[in-house]
């Protein structure tokens, strides 16, 4: 696993906004630290060095997501 970064706060539509540390596809698979499913990335923005992700959650997430660490499979 390839950590993506870290979850920085909820939009209004209830989309993770994730602090991340390189710019994945869109599209892509996002997971937590126990390789649970999270989301997919809707969008990438913000500074090439440091980009900011968009990710559409699977089910409601919980406020205790803040903070936390977000990662992607590595394809093998």
């Amino acid at each position: 696993m390839r950590k993506l970064g870290t979850i920085k706060d909820f939009s209004y539509r209830g989309d993770l906004l994730v602090q991340a540390t390189f710019a994945p596809a869109p599209g892509a698979g996002v997971l937590d630290h126990r390789k649970r499913n999270l989301g997919r990335v809707v969008r990438v923005f913000g500074p090439v060095r440091a980009p900011y992700v968009t990710v559409k959650p699977t089910k409601q997430p919980k406020l205790s997501l803040l903070g936390s660490g977000v990662y992607m499979e590595e394809p093998k």
